[in-house]
């Protein structure tokens, strides 16, 4: 008997494994467009866009956060099974407060904004957040709330509450995930460093001019987060990436030259795309669409320049992927006429070749996002917003290159 529950436990293990196995080569025609798939969502009062909160398990689910614009002014986290091609809605934020106790008279929480990361403990981690009077000082009224959630159960836990608005979460790269995870928050670049096994953060805040804020930040396999600082120039933001430590030490600090071009703080958006190389090295874009390469080694990062994205130069770049880790990138990039554009990037001719995006819609998406985030058959995901006629609605895209 106790044989048989052995084997079968291995026999569950091993189809876990399977499913779990990511697709790692490159498609044997890089410059085929990608075909895609909308995913329909579920639809609640409210329903507004997925602002980049997009993310995958290791069971090989993928998880986006909608965010809520009036209606419920509650955002929901839904998941989504590329095997069986059925999405599930999870929950939403002011449910969930209900349920433990802990919502507040005429609390808000429009927003899930951050990545869903899943951290070495097996949770997977994400940021609710309001954003009833938030101006360029001050944050929004009920502040923002730390979640986690165990795949395969369903049932959200609680971690903390925070005062500013949580914008950003990263953990330690998908191939070695580990203990920590960062949050960055409104204003002033408030960067937070959680230790999931204490289950202690300690806090700090990095800089930035009001109205500013970085959409991403990067964590490397060794644990050190990567953060823009930003101050006001006589053109525009000025930025330096800096590299920290878990106990928030300074490590490095490297100039970004092409971080904006728009003199307002409030119109840059930071880092907005990054992607997982093999070797461990990160890739991260500006809004602008400037590509640099992280090289994580003792006494502090190589920050190495790699030039535009786009062939054209600047262009806003919401989302990087990359096949095998390698040879290429492939991002999507928007340029200033709107018309957006998928980009596959040679990482050693450090050149990129764009084609039209075919978004699959009648009208083309007004907004989209998503970094990093791919199921075991090795497709993308992107989610965003939508016109649909007179409305606006959410929008998760499934990008198969293969």
């Amino acid at each position: 008997m106790r044989r048989r529950a052995l084997l079968g436990t291995s026999a569950a293990l091993l189809a876990h494994a399977a499913r779990a196995a990511p697709v790692t080569h490159e498609p044997r025609d890089l410059q085929r467009p990608p075909r895609l798939r909308v995913i329909d969502l579920p639809a609640f009062p409210g329903a507004n866009a997925i602002w980049g909160a997009i993310g995958a398990d290791t069971r090989g689910s993928i998880w986006a956060g909608i965010s809520a614009l009036g209606g419920e002014t509650s955002a929901h986290l839904v998941e989504y099974d590329p095997t069986t091609a059925r999405l599930h809605d999870r929950g939403n934020v002011l449910n969930e407060l209900a349920r433990l106790g802990l919502r507040q008279p005429d609390d808000m929480q429009s927003k899930i904004h951050t990545k869903p990361v899943q951290a070495a403990d097996g949770w997977l981690y994400f940021a609710s957040t309001d954003e009833t009077g938030e101006t360029p000082q001050t944050p929004a009224r009920a502040g923002s709330h730390l979640w986690r959630l165990r795949p395969g159960e369903g049932r959200w836990d609680h971690v903390h509450a925070v005062p500013e608005g949580l914008i950003a979460l990263a953990g330690q790269a998908s191939a070695w995930p580990g203990r920590w995870l960062y949050t960055l928050g409104l204003w002033n670049h408030a960067l937070s460093a959680h230790d999931t096994t204490t289950r202690q953060t300690r806090r700090t805040e990095v800089g930035a001019p009001p109205g500013h804020m970085s959409r991403n930040l990067v964590v490397d396999r060794t644990g050190h987060a990567y953060v823009p600082r930003v101050t006001l120039g006589p053109a525009g933001p000025e930025a330096v990436l800096v590299e920290y430590t878990p106990r928030l030490e300074i490590v490095s600090e490297t100039p970004l030259a092409y971080y904006a071009t728009n003199p307002d703080p409030a119109a840059a958006t930071g880092i907005t795309a990054f992607a997982e190389l093999a070797d461990g090295a990160l890739i991260i874009a500006t809004g602008i669409g400037y590509l640099y390469r992280i090289t994580p080694r003792d006494g502090g990062a190589s920050v190495v320049p790699l030039g535009w994205l786009h062939p054209a130069g600047t262009a806003y770049t919401p989302a990087l992927f990359t096949w095998d880790g390698v040879h290429h990138l492939a991002g999507l990039a928007r340029l200033a006429n709107g018309d957006w554009s998928w980009v596959v990037y040679d990482l050693t001719a450090r050149l990129g070749a764009a084609q039209p995006f075919p978004h699959g819609e009648t009208e083309r998406p007004l907004l989209l996002y998503g970094s990093a985030t791919r199921d075991p058959q090795g497709r993308f995901y992107l989610g965003g917003r939508r016109r649909r006629g007179e409305t606006r609605q959410p929008v998760l895209l499934q990008v198969d290159t293969f």
